[in-house]
């Protein structure tokens, strides 16, 4: 026996030397003969998808292409471009078999119920581009009932119809055609490989367009394969083989040529976090974690400090996150339950069943995954299933989640509850259970730990030991830095850390005792077979992570490249990186500035963009070299300037210069903002200063002459109307006086001799209706003068007087008017115009009236007040009221409702502006239940006033 087994490790030893230098495609005879009779390919060549798959002068290009080509190469077969179709087009030929393969494509749920897929060869994040002045777009949050253009049938437009509903889609043939939709307006962005994009924006000299960030959505990150139609699954596992037979060292070439792939820097945590998420961490700091101090090896307590597999992963994501952790023993797993639930932890680091927690705290992904091992005594037979063992008595710790599952499988089960999972295999090592149910990491800890030797794994069953982490619901934000954390940790890291609790080697005994003889005559013939199919796929898996390693390495050098390449080349600011005194590099705004090619202000100094002589007087050159020592030495200057562009002219310009280092050479970045708007604003404003305050009091003086000459023509324009009131008023005591008159002559004539009495009291009469005549003339009078400065009066008089003088005419039209006034209100104001306001509107109720032919004709005149402060005049009449689609007008200049003749326009708007801005008060009109109601709201003099102004 022993020499068999020296020949079988010597046969093992001898397939690895060989086998490990020669990884060769092994087709089985099928594959061979489909490979003969399709020696040609048909595959996808788009017309515009650089960097991957494009076509130049009717040449097939791309890193697809390439990686096709290498394929062929390996598989001895041609390939076969088919250019023209749209990608649409693409995916009907595939699926109806016109098609062997597309090169660069997507799996989705969809395709996949058609179409089968390659291994993975790339991974590309998605990049969201905007129109210019909409750069606050930055996340598919922004997007919310926004519109993207999108490529028919794509991965991208597949997944935002999936994952984000209430984003609006315009469907098209063609990137070309989405970037000239977006550029004219007719979406708000659109989304795809940042690559291809710039590319095509590029070729097609489109400048509106640019790129804000990647895609925050690991769902939308694209994983790139090889696709064939379902029914040609003999072929995708062709390609499958070709692709494991590529080495490291190729796909490096493909990407460092089309991608410029390097190796990048350490993982930081401005690598994956946000900004938000990073103030997060700043601000809080140290984070309370709830940790259990007996689950060897996962972690536990010893000697006051915490160990185990899980607190190294929190070591880790501690050293680039600068997040601290402050652990919260807890002696079970209720107890760390409680304290979460409590607030005494922000998060348990070791949850075996997250349905336990589910109502209130989220759990992370799943960061550690184990096979649970059944293990019993060395001296009992090999276990077939766990089936076979439910009627033997179980060790399992007394709080396992596994407990039910094995009570519902088989309720009679015997089970010994232990403390902790080192008492469980104490209890198979000793004899008082049959069996334990472990995780290999817990099981190799104690076993070594605890020289348990008689024990070794039976078999492993179809169950498994899964840790996440355990979060309030209540905060998301901590969630989500776990769940980044945990993706950012390689998966050599989680080996390692695994590999230093788990250094026992486990024995795992089979029982050949039927078989044995068999046995030894398969491992004979096989073994050589076996091994060397076990290294290749060893190789194939170490290869298979390299990639993804190296894909992660891409992403995070092309979210790098994107966000200098915003920062630098599309700032608004003009940005020059000078060195030595010259200028050897620049951004497209600089260019913009200084209207140069790029070429062209290369090389140039700050002195040969400048006049001679700065405004101080200084000559540019020994101020621009002062500048530029004051920078090297104290680090940061800032400082305005006069640049000349190529044109010749002067722009005024406003510099910070920044000393860096880059290369290990001294540099200064120079940001150049434009102020020459700014700069003749500055002009033009301290111009106008100077003038302002004449012209303002030219202007007022002005306007006061323009409304006072309104003012009059208004008067002017109801002279007429005045005089027809004079007339009305004259005509009963000139008919009065007439009268007397005549009686006091025929009385003469016929009795010779008058009656002293009788004859004093006839002249009684003729001279009372005389003054009557008198004081009417002053009230026209005093009417028509215009108001030099405001007196203090009573109300109760202009309001009076102004009755007066229409109330012939009023009475003539069978109108009454209804007072209801305050006799002691006193104004301080112009009497004379706020007399012209209520005969206006006086006159206008007296006019509607008349001419609607109201019967029962009214006027009402009242006064109340406001407050206290102020005084408010309402004038109403039953006139029936203003037309509402006239109502906001009656105020504006030269508007009627009378014919030409009768009315100009200028009442109203010059009684709004006298009550208004003269007077400082307020008219202002709407229709009440009967007519119209007009409002006067004037100031009312106070007795503390009144006595200041008398």
């Amino acid at each position: 026996m022993k020499i068999l087994k020296t020949l079988f490790f010597l046969s093992i030893i001898t397939l690895y030397l060989t086998a490990k230098d020669n990884i060769n495609i092994n087709l089985t005879q099928e594959e061979k003969a489909f490979l003969k009779a399709h020696p040609v390919l048909k595959i996808n060549n788009s017309l515009n998808y650089p960097p991957f798959n494009y076509n130049q002068n009717g040449i097939a290009k791309g890193f697809s292409v390439d990686y096709m080509n290498l394929l062929a190469k390996k598989l001895g077969i041609k390939i076969k471009y088919i250019t023209g179709p749209t990608w649409n087009q693409f995916i009907k030929m595939l699926k109806e078999d016109k098609l062997d393969a597309i090169i660069n494509i997507v799996k989705t749920k969809q395709r996949a119920k058609e179409i089968d897929f390659s291994l993975i060869y790339h991974t590309e994040a998605n990049t969201i581009y905007v129109r210019k002045g909409d750069e606050t777009v930055d996340s598919l949050e922004d997007l919310n009932n926004k519109t993207l253009i999108l490529i028919k049938s794509s991965f991208v437009q597949e997944s935002i119809k999936k994952y984000y509903p209430n984003i609006k889609q315009i469907l098209v043939d063609n990137i070309l055609e989405a970037i000239t939709k977006l550029s004219k307006g007719e979406g708000d962005a659109i989304i795809g490989k940042k690559n291809v994009f710039d590319y095509i924006i590029s070729k097609n000299e489109i400048s509106n367009i640019i790129p804000t960030n990647y895609v925050d959505d690991n769902r939308m990150v694209s994983l790139i394969r090889i696709g064939v139609n379902k029914k040609n699954s003999l072929l995708k596992e062709i390609i499958k083989k070709a692709q494991r037979s590529v080495s490291d060292s190729e796909m490096l070439d493909l990407k460092k040529k089309w991608f410029g792939t390097k190796e990048h820097e350490p993982i930081t945590i401005k690598n994956f976090l946000t900004k938000d998420e990073i103030n997060y961490i700043s601000k809080r700091k140290v984070f309370r974690v709830c940790t259990r101090k007996d689950i060897r090896p996962i972690e536990f307590k010893e000697n006051g400090l915490y160990k185990g597999i899980v607190i190294d992963i929190l070591n880790q994501i501690s050293d680039f996150t600068d997040m601290r952790f402050d652990f919260v023993e807890t002696n079970s797993w209720d107890e760390a339950k409680l304290f979460l639930k409590r607030g005494r932890c922000d998060f348990i680091s070791t949850v075996a069943n997250g349905n336990e927690v589910i109502d209130f705290a989220n759990t992370t992904k799943i960061f550690l995954n184990y096979k649970l091992a059944i293990i019993t005594q060395k001296n009992k037979p090999v276990v077939s299933s766990l089936k076979d063992i439910l009627n033997k008595k179980i060790a399992i710790e007394e709080n396992s989640d596994f407990i039910p599952l094995l009570k519902a499988i088989n309720p009679g089960i015997k089970i010994l509850k232990t403390k902790s999972h080192r008492k469980s295999l104490e209890a198979v090592s000793l004899g008082e259970a049959y069996f334990a149910l472990e995780a290999l990491p817990i099981a190799s800890y104690y076993i070594s730990k605890y020289s348990m030797k008689n024990l070794y794994i039976s078999r492993y069953t179809g169950m498994s030991y899964s840790i996440n982490m355990a979060i309030n619901k209540n905060n998301e934000k901590l969630l989500h830095i776990l769940n980044k954390s945990l993706s950012m940790i390689p998966k050599s890291q989680y080996r390692e850390i695994l590999n230093k609790w788990t250094t026992v080697s486990f024995e795992t005994i089979f029982d050949f005792t039927y078989f044995w003889e068999i046995a030894i005559i398969l491992i004979l013939l096989s073994s050589i077979f076996a091994y060397r199919h076990y290294l290749l796929n060893k190789l194939n898996k170490e290869l298979t992570f390299a990639n993804e390693e190296i894909e992660k390495k891409t992403i995070e050098l092309a979210k790098q490249k994107l966000l200098f390449e915003t920062l630098y080349n599309k700032a608004a600011d003009g940005v020059i990186l000078i060195s030595e005194g010259k200028f050897y590099s620049c951004n497209e705004a600089m260019l913009k500035i200084l209207k140069y090619k790029k070429e062209e202000l290369l090389n140039k100094t700050i002195t040969d963009i400048s006049p001679r002589n700065q405004p101080s007087g200084e000559l540019s050159a020994q101020e621009a070299k002062d500048y530029l020592k004051r920078t090297l030495k104290k680090g940061v200057t800032n400082f305005e300037w006069i640049l000349t562009n190529k044109d010749m002219e002067n722009i005024w310009v406003e510099i910070v210069f920044t000393a860096i280092e880059i290369e290990n050479r001294k540099v200064i970045h120079a940001v150049i903002r434009d102020i020459t708007k700014r700069k003749l604003l500055e002009q033009e404003l301290e111009d106008l200063n100077i003038n302002l305050e004449k012209r303002i009091k030219k202007e007022i003086k002005k306007n006061e002459i323009n409304t006072q000459q309104l003012i009059q023509q208004s008067r002017l324009a109801q002279m007429g109307e005045m005089i027809s009131m004079i007339a009305h008023q004259w005509r009963q005591p000139l008919s009065a006086i007439s009268a007397t008159t005549n009686n006091l002559i025929l009385k003469m004539i016929i009795d010779e001799k008058v009656d002293k009495e009788y004859f004093d009291k006839e002249l009684k009469l003729i001279t009372d209706y005389s003054q009557y005549l008198s004081s009417t003339i002053d009230d026209f009078r005093n009417f028509f003068k215009s108001d030099k400065e405001k007196i203090v009066f009573e109300l109760k008089d202009i309001i009076e007087k102004s009755l007066s003088m229409i109330k012939t005419s009023l009475d003539a039209r069978s109108i009454i008017v209804i007072k209801n006034i305050d006799s002691k209100c006193k104004l301080f104001t112009y009497p004379g115009e706020l007399q012209q306001v209520i005969l206006n509107i006086l006159k206008n109720a007296e006019d509607a009236l008349t001419e609607r032919r109201v019967s029962n004709r009214k006027i009402s005149i009242s006064t109340q007040q406001e407050n206290g402060d102020f005084i408010i005049i309402n004038i109403s009449d039953n006139g029936g009221g203003i037309k509402e689609s006239i109502l906001d007008k009656i105020f504006d200049p030269y508007f009627s409702t009378k014919n030409k003749r009768d009315g100009t326009g200028l009442g109203l708007y010059m009684s709004k502006i006298i009550i208004n801005e003269h007077c400082e008060g307020n008219l202002k009109v709407k229709n009440g239940e009967e007519g119209a109601v007009f409002s006067i709201e004037l100031p009312i003099l106070k007795e503390e006033e009144n006595s200041d102004v008398t």
